[in-house]
């Protein structure tokens, strides 16, 4: 199964640390930190930017 790639956004700040720290934590092969920024991404996605749901490739938006 893969992972979806989350709906980061390009000139925001907070999306670019934690989309760098994802990767770092990927290549460092530690997925529990790996999942750790995920959760606060998706927190971060979902108050600062709007995005409801990721499911698959779909991203809700309203």
């Amino acid at each position: 199964m893969t992972t979806p790639a989350l709906p980061y956004q390009e000139t925001c700040e907070e999306c670019t640390r934690l989309k760098t720290a994802e990767r770092a934590a990927r290549s460092d092969r530690d997925p529990s930190k790996e999942v750790d920024y995920r959760v606060l991404a998706r927190r971060h996605l979902r108050e600062v930017h709007g995005v409801l749901s990721i499911v698959g490739a779909a991203v809700g938006r309203q």
